[in-house]
């Protein structure tokens, strides 16, 4: 399973790769995350596994999309991830003895789930391209 820093990660890394049909080497695009090439291959890594991206070998090797942006959804790329839940259990065996820790783990999943359900609704709402559209937007204003 993999992290929310992964999936956040991932979209950055497939937002940037939608700007270049050439793609670019993992150097430059830990650069644009801020990260470490090494911890962001592992990233990359997962994202060809899963069919998100293509790899090239070679002094000009690097990444590029296997597919349109548009046609990349962030509900797809988060399951593919295979992601924690978003909200995780306590590491903590609650007390079975006590009338709310006995019931606890049963009303806590419930609400993961419900969380999760919800988080997914709305990842399918955006693609890659909507992210890059966007952060390319919110970039120009700032500056």
């Amino acid at each position: 399973m993999a992290s929310s820093g992964w999936f956040s990660m991932s979209v950055h890394a497939l937002a940037l790769l939608a700007q270049s049909q050439e793609g670019y080497s993992s150097s430059f695009i830990a650069s644009s995350v801020n990260t470490h090439a090494v911890f962001l291959r592992r990233v990359l890594k997962r994202l060809v596994e899963v069919g998100f991206i293509q790899t090239r070998e070679g002094r000009d090797g690097g990444y590029r999309l296997a597919k349109p942006p548009e046609g990349i959804l962030l509900s797809d790329v988060y399951k593919a991830l295979e992601m924690d839940r978003a909200l995780a259990p306590s590491p903590a065996e609650p007390n079975p003895m006590c009338p709310v820790g006995s019931g606890m783990p049963v009303v806590f999943d419930a609400i993961a789930v419900e969380a999760e359900q919800a988080i997914l609704k709305t990842l399918q709402q955006y693609t890659v391209a909507d992210v890059a559209k966007g952060a390319i937007s919110a970039g120009t204003l700032s500056m």
